[in-house]
């Protein structure tokens, strides 16, 4: 059984975002694992995303309040144990995900993860590593 923690900032953005969209859309919650230097991480890091997707027949589908998340059989093992949340400070504003059971990163960078969705002054805003 696929575990995620998503918080009530984040549920609430979402409920804001999808509103106009087809039923059948959700949330895809997706993971890459080998992020580069993300998070200071090398070629081990994880990044995480996130996108309006429909569901496929193969995802695992975790409902919360109003709304589903999609998650590919790959991205499982990496988004398992996540915390979804939102953030908005002068430094970064959007979707933060990160996980607590994976190892933390190494000097070298070789396991951990982290996230983001958004706009931030550091990263230029999109989806993707938002650490910093």
């Amino acid at each position: 059984m696929l575990s995620l923690d998503v918080r009530p900032t984040a549920v609430e953005q979402v409920r804001r975002l999808i509103v106009g969209q087809k039923s059948e859309i959700g949330v895809r919650v997706y993971a890459q694992p080998g992020g580069g230097g993300c998070c200071g991480g090398g070629g081990g890091a994880v990044q995480f995303g996130m996108a309006f997707a429909k569901p496929r027949p193969d995802d695992e589908v975790v409902k919360v309040d109003g709304f589903s998340l999609f998650v590919d059989p790959s991205s499982v093992p990496f988004v398992n144990g996540a915390v979804i949340d939102y953030v908005e400070d002068l430094q970064e504003s959007g979707f933060k995900i990160t996980n607590p059971t994976l190892p933390e990163p190494d000097e070298a960078g070789k396991a951990g993860g982290c996230g983001s969705c958004g706009s931030s002054s550091s990263n230029g805003g999109g989806c993707g590593c938002g650490c910093g």
